[in-house]
């Protein structure tokens, strides 16, 4: 993986992952839902800043913005109702969004190519993304009962 790639992807996903949790947290009717959703933002954000920290004055930009996949689920979300099926909904999209990130951050780590403080990024970072992946897995399989 490129270094550009793997900021665009990284970048553009926590991005995502801020605005799909603030939704979550304001839609959720579920209280372990409601709860997922803040620390998304709350680690998402912090990720995001320090991503900014890394690239700084190595030439690298992070998107301003989420990329068309993002928009058109974050437009699906926004759309639909507060209630059990949004619920369900928006853990499921997190499992699989976090699965992305993982497998992301995985081959971003291992990387050799890539420059030593992304790497580090991406190690420091995983442990996070992973334990997201299993709590969402962990809600969702809640909801579906």
């Amino acid at each position: 993986i490129s270094a550009k790639e793997f900021v665009e992807k990284a970048g553009s996903g926590g991005l995502a992952e801020v605005e799909m949790g603030e939704l979550g947290a304001k839609k959720a009717t579920n209280g372990q839902v409601k709860t997922f959703a803040k620390r998304i933002v709350t680690d998402h954000t912090k990720a995001n800043a320090e991503l900014l920290a890394v690239i700084k004055g190595k030439g690298l930009e992070v998107p301003s913005s989420r990329d068309t996949m993002h928009k058109a689920m974050m437009e699906k979300f926004q759309q639909q109702d507060a209630g059990k099926d949004f619920d369900r909904d928006y853990m499921e999209h997190m499992i699989k969004d976090h699965k992305t990130d993982v497998e992301l951050f995985e081959t971003a780590a291992d990387d050799a190519k890539l420059d030593s403080n992304l790497r580090g990024y991406a190690k420091k970072t995983l442990p996070t993304l992973r334990d997201h992946l299993n709590q969402a897995q962990a809600i969702a399989g809640k909801l579906s009962d």
